[in-house]
């Protein structure tokens, strides 16, 4: 029996604290989400922001964590989404705010085939392309190995501000304080 359990595969670790939440079990937790906006993205589809509190009680003793949730639906209908840890969601919005900046400075050169980007521990990526003709395009990337999306530059500045407002209500929520974020 005990050479059964050796052959089952080894689950990974959760990358964000919200996804620890998600995996523990014998605990009465509670999970609560609050849309937030969304964003259309090119070629018909969008991407939906949820902020989320989850509170583990375990006798006495009690836990919550904060975050963002963001999904889509791919092409197929698959539905695809990552958690953003509170913690993660300033540099997040640094990270946006620097690739608004690297795009301008860099929209009107002609170079090789370029992308820059930002990956989270749950594997968000973002960033944008510049082909050799200069032309340049934001991704958008909730699920490695999943359908990319695509926007606009507005698109991004869009996906800054929703973030934003989602980590200003975590923060009233009770989410760790320190300074905002502004454009």
């Amino acid at each position: 029996m005990t050479e059964i359990r050796k052959l089952r595969q080894n689950q990974e670790e959760p990358a964000t604290e919200a996804g620890k939440f998600l995996a523990k079990r014998g605990h009465v937790v509670m999970k609560q989400f609050r849309g937030i906006g969304k964003v259309p993205c090119l070629y018909g589809n969008e991407l939906v922001f949820s902020t989320l509190v989850f509170a583990i009680a375990q006798g006495t003793r009690g836990q919550r964590t904060f975050g963002l949730k963001i999904e889509h639906e791919s092409d197929d209908g698959t539905e695809e989404s990552c958690l953003v840890d509170f913690e993660e969601l300033k540099e997040l919005l640094l990270a946006i705010k620097h690739l608004l900046g690297i795009a301008k400075q860099h929209a009107s050169e002609r170079n090789d085939y370029t992308e820059f980007e930002y990956v989270t521990r749950d594997s968000l990526k973002v960033g944008f392309y510049q082909d050799t003709n200069g032309k340049q395009q934001v991704f958008f990337d909730v699920s490695p190995g999943g359908a990319m999306t695509f926007l606009g530059f507005d698109g991004l500045r869009e996906i800054f501000e929703v973030i934003k407002k989602g980590r200003e209500y975590l923060i009233e929520l009770g989410a760790g304080v320190d300074e905002t974020v502004s454009r």
